[in-house]
């Protein structure tokens, strides 16, 4: 979870992504290997757009997350 105070969704969306091209940029070694490219899936949500409380707010934001997994990963989607 990331918090952005008084972010817009188009804010959030923009760090995200930028976190997102970040990820897949690392090169991570193990015992001396490179390992595969990572990637991540993320969602954002706002408040109180995507729901007046925190539990909504999260719920909303874990929806946008799996939406992005389940139409190809390695994306930003927006509740």
């Amino acid at each position: 979870i990331v918090v952005l105070h008084d972010a817009t969704s188009e804010y959030g969306r923009l760090r995200a992504e930028e976190l997102r091209k970040c990820v897949k940029e690392l090169s991570v070694y193990h015992l001396g290997k490179s390992l595969p490219r990572c990637t991540i899936s993320l969602g954002v949500a706002t408040f109180p757009e995507n729901g007046a409380t925190w539990e909504i707010l999260l719920k909303s934001a874990d929806t946008a997350l799996y939406k992005a997994k389940n139409s190809g990963r390695d994306k930003v989607i927006i509740a």
